[in-house]
């Protein structure tokens, strides 16, 4: 891989890392993104106080739970007992 090529990879890495976490910090609806990363102090300190309010933590709380229960095809608000069985799973694993 020349120079060239390597210079425009990282810069387009660059560019999704920084920002997915915008995208998933902005849209209640987001695709999937690992439990790490929707819990990691910069996604979660919205006010970028330093700190993470009860209020900041519960949106990111929801954002994790709308993302599962739309990929495990959950009806309305409710999940069944093997989906939310998956779904501490996934908070376990960490995404």
């Amino acid at each position: 891989m020349n120079l060239k090529t390597l210079a425009s990879s990282l810069a387009i890495a660059a560019a999704f890392s920084v920002s997915a976490p915008a995208f998933a910090a902005s849209h209640t609806n987001a695709e999937y993104f690992p439990f790490a990363e929707i819990m990691a102090m910069k996604m979660i300190d919205k006010n970028k106080d330093g700190m993470v309010s009860k209020k900041e933590f519960m949106d990111m709380m929801t954002m994790a739970w709308e993302m599962n229960a739309k990929k495990m095809k959950a009806t309305g608000d409710m999940m069944t007992d093997a989906q939310f069985k998956e779904f501490l799973m996934y908070l376990k694993a960490g995404g």
